[in-house]
């Protein structure tokens, strides 16, 4: 038998090495502690069990960033695999729109530990076409974007970004709101 494959009987994995496995993990959003999502482990048809067949370790698990785990074989699973997964910032949270001659004020609340935030606005409800406009400064809680339309119904939305080491890692976008401008 190659000591690289799994052993089967009958289409089932009996016992092999992890580096065969596929590892799955959600990305996370970021708390401030440590954080241990769960790891989904497969090799071929059979899920195995953490504590059994595996254990778990992290590393870089709490700041917003990429986190590491290591997945090392237990009993009858042999070797290690490690994959990994974001931490993400926190949603944004309450939206304010404010309509203007031409332009809309755009207020929400500071979440903390971000480089800034990025603000969406349409005039369709899906952001096909959209704009982006970013802020830069995570202390800023308010912008004005200028130069619309009068009288037109726009979409906003708003996420927080973080940079780190070059690479932007973004919280999801906040629930859309709409604003008719004058």
């Amino acid at each position: 038998i190659d000591a690289t494959a799994a052993l089967f009987a009958d289409g089932k994995v009996l016992c092999g090495p992890l580096s065969y496995a596929t590892v799955t993990v959600k990305d996370q959003l970021y708390t401030g502690k440590a954080l241990t999502p769960d790891v989904t482990v497969k090799l071929g048809d059979k899920t195995l069990k953490k504590g059994t067949d595996y254990t778990v370790s992290y590393k870089n698990n709490k700041a917003v960033g990429t986190a590491t785990v290591t997945v090392k074989g237990k009993g009858s699973y042999t070797g290690s695999k490690k994959v990994t997964f974001k931490i993400v910032p926190k949603a944004v949270s309450g939206l304010k729109l404010t309509a203007g001659s031409k332009k809309i004020t755009v207020k929400w609340k500071k979440v903390s530990g971000v480089t800034g935030y990025q603000v969406q606005y349409g005039l369709k409800k899906s952001f096909s076409g959209a704009k982006t406009v970013t802020v830069k400064k995570a202390a800023t809680v308010k912008t004005t974007i200028k130069k619309l339309k009068a009288k037109k119904t726009y979409y906003v939305r708003i996420r927080a970004y973080k940079t780190v080491k070059g690479t932007k890692y973004c919280s999801a976008w906040s629930a859309a709101k709409k604003v008719k401008t004058k």
